[in-house]
């Protein structure tokens, strides 16, 4: 279950448009203009899908499954920082990526911790003092780019930054500060945008398009199906794919172009928990909580915004205590 930070769920709440307008410095693409080369998409959702990694926010357990004919086995499970860890990325090499805020923690009070999927630690990211800050650090939510660069939103200091590489050595990047609830964040794959939950209201986020090193501008917010991006995904046309709060089965798709769309997944009820794209998008996986499996759909023709119902290509079963998900670009 995410957590809730300084908000309360609000069943049935689905949100799209709103105040949503092109990302500045990104041009948008017309929704009747895109399109997608085809893919195999169905051979790689049996052959490259061999591992999830999922958190457990109830306890903060990490759990990593292997995936074999459909099916899920439990090979690890861990509790980062005594099970306060919040948050949950993947990159290609399988490393996973969590956050820790816990003042007995160790090797520090507030930090990004990295981990095999055996569960050894493999480094800790300590959080910044940002000049100006209004609190002391408190980690939310990570998210990795392909270029390994590591994204967080700290809800003590109101802000967003980035681990260059995922390096201690370098100082992190504030891509925003000062933004009220920044509660989660996510980036595409390319890191040319960084996706923030904060300064813009209920169910509702703002993009933030690189235009320089170290440089960020904010584009307009735009309306997502829950209350934050814990759980979701970013391709790197913009589209943000999440559950629906409060709508059995439904997962939604926004875009700060202004369009969106919905589809649904098998089961009447089913309790859509988290989603993950692979490398490129062309598949989401949707775990649903209730019946401890995850769908893997292919990205309709016309893209995900298109309104099309995806093909479900596969439905892997025999997870356990499924909630957020992560797996491998």
């Amino acid at each position: 279950m995410k957590p809730l930070i300084g908000v309360v769920a609000v069943a049935g709440l689905f949100v799209f448009g709103g105040c949503a307008s092109s990302t500045q410095g990104v041009p948008a693409a017309p929704l009747a203009a895109r399109s997608f080369a085809p893919s195999d998409a169905q051979t790689q959702s049996s052959s490259s899908f061999t591992q999830l990694v999922n958190l457990d926010y109830s306890n903060g357990t990490i759990s990593v499954f292997s995936i074999g004919k459909d099916r899920a086995r439990l090979t690890k499970s861990f509790a980062p920082g005594q099970g306060v860890a919040q948050g949950l990325a993947m990159d290609a090499r399988g490393r996973i990526y969590t956050t820790i805020t816990a003042t007995s923690s160790d090797p520090c009070a507030a930090c990004v911790e990295i981990f095999t999927t055996d569960g050894k630690l493999l480094e800790s990211l300590p959080a910044p003092i940002l000049s100006g800050a209004s609190g002391a650090p408190s980690l939310t939510d990570v998210s990795v780019d392909a270029h390994r660069n590591v994204y967080v939103s700290d809800y003590g200091q109101q802000a967003v930054y980035f681990y260059p590489h995922a390096s201690k050595a370098r100082k992190p990047t504030i891509v925003v500060q000062n933004s009220q609830n920044a509660a989660s964040v996510l980036a595409t794959p390319d890191g040319g945008t960084v996706v923030v939950s904060g300064g813009c209201g209920f169910a509702s986020v703002r993009p933030y398009t690189r235009v320089g090193p170290g440089k960020y501008t904010a584009g307009s917010c735009f309306g997502i199906g829950t209350i934050a991006l814990i759980g979701g995904a970013a391709a790197d046309e913009i589209d943000v794919m999440t559950p629906v709060d409060g709508v059995p089965g439904l997962v939604s798709v926004s875009s700060p172009s202004g369009g969106g769309s919905s589809f649904h997944t098998p089961g009447r009820l089913a309790s859509i928990s988290g989603v993950a794209f692979n490398g490129d998008a062309s598949i989401a996986y949707v775990a649903n909580a209730r019946k401890e499996c995850v769908y893997a759909f292919a990205r309709p023709a016309k893209g995900w915004l298109s309104g099309a119902q995806p093909k479900l290509l596969a439905t892997y079963r025999g997870f356990k205590n499924l909630d957020i998900i992560a797996v491998a670009p």
